[in-house]
């Protein structure tokens, strides 16, 4: 099949038919197992009471924050408890939430659990009127990474569903692209992301394409390492043990 018959072809397939080759994991069911996050608790001083995790909290200009730390530090709880903030907010302006944790997926696949799991919770917060042009502009998306590499696996008799199972077997980097015209498509213009525990060679691609996509962005990352390679506009990172402290200095009269 050429790149031509192949990108018509995905414009007829509708949201059913993608949805059902996804991969997607149930988040509230994983986020129902992590404990509270307690700002008052001393070990978690490294992010509560910090400069920068305080600026970010209040300043919505700062778009993206990325915590690392190892594990057993408080970034999953961290991650919840600005989903239930999030979540709690009563204005519809404020946006969705979409979140995901990593550590819900097998190693081996977490990018593509992580990519179709937001991307139907996307769908799900979106006019139902949009869905089948959301799957659309994702699945399109991939299909100019397949024909820059090649598109020689492609069969004009393959099942519709078969198909779309070989245009999502794409890497890392295609399905994040692709995630982020999905938001462009949906038209989420005010949007709060959780993810925690983002891999090496992962957060910068998906720090920058989903930043490029929504406007107004309040994004919380975590990684067990320190993956980013650049920083960008409008984005803190804070690091375990070196870290700016937002600590009580007692000064005493003179």
């Amino acid at each position: 099949m050429d790149a031509g018959e192949l990108q018509k072809l995905v414009q007829t397939i509708d949201w059913d038919t993608l949805s059902s080759q996804l991969s997607v994991i149930d988040q509230d069911k994983h986020r129902s197992t992590i404990s509270n996050f307690n700002r008052d608790e001393p070990e978690n001083f490294w992010i509560a009471k910090n400069l920068d995790f305080k600026r970010w909290e209040r300043d919505n200009n700062l778009r993206a924050l990325l915590l690392t730390a190892p594990p057993g530090h408080g970034i999953t709880e961290v991650c919840s408890h600005f989903i239930n903030i999030a979540e709690g907010k009563d204005s519809p302006a404020d946006g969705p939430v979409l979140y995901f944790f990593c550590s819900s997926a097998p190693a081996a696949r977490r990018s593509t659990h992580l990519t179709h799991t937001l991307l139907h919770q996307v769908v799900r917060c979106s006019s139902s009127r949009k869905s089948n042009s959301i799957a659309v502009a994702f699945l399109s998306t991939l299909v100019d990474g397949h024909i820059q590499r090649s598109t020689l696996d492609f069969r004009e008799n393959d099942p519709q569903k078969t198909t779309v199972k070989k245009v999502l077997n794409a890497p890392d980097s295609d399905l994040i692209e692709a995630l982020a015209e999905a938001l462009k498509k949906a038209g989420i213009r005010k949007l709060s992301i959780v993810v925690d525990g983002l891999g090496k060679g992962v957060a910068d691609c998906f720090v920058q394409h989903i930043m490029d996509a929504v406007p107004q962005l309040k994004a919380l990352l975590t990684s067990r390492l320190n993956p980013l390679q650049d920083t960008y506009d409008g984005m803190l990172c804070i690091e375990y043990d070196q870290e700016r402290q937002g600590l009580h200095i007692h000064h005493p009269l003179v």
